[in-house]
Order: C-alpha cells, then sequence, then structure tokens
C-alpha cells in the first residue's frame, strides 16, 4: 500500500493517475522500463479495457489516504517482526531446487529447503534463513539466497529414484508444516523440528499403507552429518524397517 516492494506503491499510482484513467489503462497495456533497478511491468492487455478500469477504480478507493513511506535500500522485509520470527514456511524460488520450493525456518539457527515438485528435502543449513529481496524485486527470475552454510545435501528422495511422486499438500501444526505426498502405492508424510539441544532436526516420516516386506531408505552420506533412528537397524545412511516400524519413525540428523 505505501511502499515499492517489486512495483511502486498504490498510493504512488494513486498520486500518478488520479484523474487520468485513460492513462492508467495505456501504461497497463504497453508500458515500458521506467525505473533503473526495478522489473519492467508485463503488459496487462488480456485483462481487457474494462477490468482495467475496475482496478483503476479499486486501486484510487483503498489508497485515498495513504501516505507513501520513505523507502530504505535493501529488503523491505528484513526488519518485520513477522519476517524474523520463527518457525517460519516460505513459498519461495530456491537455489538447487524446482520452482516449488518451500523454505522453512525451524528457529534461529535450522533452516531448510523442501522442493514440493520433487516431493523431497534437498538441502539443511545453519545460521540465518534467507534473504528474499533478490525474488521480490524480481520477476520470477530471481533466486533467494541461503543465509548461512549448508550442512547437509540430499542427493535423491530416501525412498530412491525413479519413482512417480505426487505432491498432496502440507498442514501447519506449532507454525510448522507436515508434508504430505504419494510415492508409487504410498503416502507419506514428513515434519521436521529443531533439536532443543544443539544443531540439526529431527525428521519423522510416516507411511500408509504399512508395507508388507522390511523397506530399506537411503540417505545421503556427508562429513559432519550423524544420522539415528528411533526405529529399525541404521547401518551408515542405510535405514532399514521392519513394516511394522515404517507406520511411523523418526531420524535424527545432528550436524556439525
Amino acid at each position: 500500500m505505501d511502499q515499492m516492494v517489486v512495483g511502486p506503491s498504490l498510493a504512488e499510482i494513486r498520486r500518478l493517475y488520479l484523474g487520468k484513467p485513460d492513462d492508467f489503462v495505456k501504461w497497463s497495456v504497453a508500458p515500458k522500463k521506467k525505473r533503473p533497478h526495478a522489473i519492467e511491468m508485463p503488459s496487462m492487455v488480456h485483462v481487457g479495457d474494462e477490468g482495467l478500469r475496475a482496478i483503476y477504480e479499486h486501486v484510487m478507493k483503498v489508497a485515498e489516504g495513504v501516505k507513501e513511506k520513505k523507502q530504505d535500500p535493501g529488503d523491505p522485509y528484513k526488519a518485520s517482526a513477522v519476517y524474523a520470527a520463527r518457525p517460519q514456511v516460505q513459498r519461495i524460488f530456491m537455489p538447487n531446487a524446482s520452482p516449488a520450493a518451500i523454505a522453512v525456518a525451524l528457529d534461529a539457527t535450522n533452516s531448510l529447503c523442501w522442493d514440493a515438485g520433487a516431493c523431497r528435502l534437498r538441502y539443511a543449513w545453519t545460521g540465518g534463513f534467507i534473504d528474499g529481496f533478490p525474488y521480490w524485486r524480481g520477476n520470477g527470475s530471481s533466486l533467494a539466497t541461503v543465509v548461512g552454510t549448508v550442512k547437509y545435501t540430499e542427493a535423491q528422495s530416501p525412498f530412491g529414484a525413479g519413482k512417480e511422486v505426487k505432491f498432496l499438500g502440507y498442514t501447519i501444526k506449532d507454525k510448522l508444516p507436515t508434508f504430505r505426498y504419494q510415492i508409487g502405492a504410498q503416502t507419506v508424510t514428513e515434519r521436521f523440528t529443531a533439536l532443543k539441544e544443539g544443531t540439526g532436526f529431527h525428521r519423522t516420516f510416516a507411511v500408509t499403507p504399512t508395507p508388507a516386506a522390511p523397506m530399506t531408505l537411503e540417505f545421503t552420506a556427508q562429513d559432519g552429518v550423524t544420522l539415528t533412528s528411533d526405529k529399525g537397524t541404521m547401518k551408515g545412511t542405510s535405514l532399514t524397517l521392519a513394516p511394522a516400524d515404517a507406520a511411523t519413525f523418526t531420524l535424527t540428523f545432528s550436524l556439525k
């Protein structure tokens, strides 16, 4: 409403176009690059004249009386209490992930990138969370940057590569997500919580229906990462579970 992020604030649009609906429509249909450090707005010709005039009337109404804030350089969200809150879930474009990446800050130290396109964890890091400004000021062409050090990168799904997957969404409990997806004939839920006693995280899976035979999951070996499981037999980064144990089990990833 009152400051520029990707595009100008609604207060500024009102200041520029108040009483000029024709100019508003003309610009929306054929915009040009206007600001050196901002993206160029794509044409809104597909909205049509009637739709653009309705948008114009809405902007003029909601921005009435709104004062523009002085803009500080950099990420406008960084100082926000909401932006700094933990835990936090952000749907945002991330490096080394599909466009369906989801960034999760488990607490002030531990964060991860979960990929809803591939239905798997991509990587986890310690330090800060993310700098989203490259993404916010872009038009889908830039990525957020990781603030911290990546400590664990998963090469593929622990259930194995080449299997058909389907993302089924996620629910939020205590501000943390539980991801749900299908892999083959089974439905899997996956939830992450931060280690209270140090750096790292717990990763709880539930598999339904439970497999008819023992199931083996393969995780990625990485220096400085120790894996333990509350069920099954762990050999290095390979976890073998009896069918009953696969119903729900928790792995602990300790990151040095």
